[in-house]
């Protein structure tokens, strides 16, 4: 049985399912044809989720809800692999500028280099 204040959420709710087929229709069609790492791909995840968390917040929308927490959940681990790739360019970079610089002091400096400590 559908009381009185059940009507207008159960509207706004149909209201957003409709407001959201716009979305997926981007999301399916262009969004996923990028990169999953691709910035633009990641800003529009973002914007679903929030529209999403919103209408689970304010409609009471269960299944809002667990699309954004899927999503959030997917962009999270997307974003976790490239903070790795990025530590691991710098590291690497940090790793050859120390060599460079060792080669640089060695051939500044050659005595230094050879003689013991």
């Amino acid at each position: 049985m559908t009381t009185l204040r059940g009507v207008p959420m159960t509207f706004l709710r149909i209201n957003y399912q409709l407001l959201r087929i716009p979305l997926q229709f981007v999301e399916y069609v262009a969004i996923t044809q990028l990169d999953e790492r691709a910035p633009a791909r990641l800003a529009y995840e973002q914007l679903l989720i929030r529209c999403d968390r919103a209408a689970a917040y304010f409609l009471d929308d269960e299944n809002a809800d667990g699309r954004a927490a899927e999503l959030h959940r997917h962009t999270t681990a997307v974003r976790a692999g490239i903070a790795r790739r990025q530590q691991q360019v710098d590291a690497d970079s940090a790793t050859l500028l120390d060599l460079q610089r060792a080669r640089f002091h060695q051939r500044r400096h050659p005595r230094r280099a050879t003689d013991p400590a």
